[in-house]
């Protein structure tokens, strides 16, 4: 079963986009619920994005320095039977 990452609300303000920054995890990577899989950039910090689900990166649909927005699905996880 896949579980879709959305783009959390991070910022103050409401209905703002959000920047991606980067990666730290690739398509394939095994990961664990709690452990970051992206920083994002808001208009007041760089904050790390955690896992929501144990599994495998199934899709990576957000690419670094675009903007995305809150709900927004960034990713794609294959959570372990």
């Amino acid at each position: 079963m896949r579980i879709d990452v959305k783009m959390p609300d991070l910022s103050a303000t409401e209905g703002s986009d959000i920047l991606v920054k980067r990666w730290l995890v690739t398509k394939g990577a095994r990961v664990k619920r709690g452990q970051p899989l992206l920083e994002v950039e808001t208009d007041k910090a760089t904050i790390e994005v955690e896992s929501v689900a144990s599994g495998t990166i199934a899709e990576i649909l957000a690419q670094p320095d675009v903007k995305v927005a809150i709900g927004e699905v960034i990713a794609r996880i294959e959570v372990d039977a």
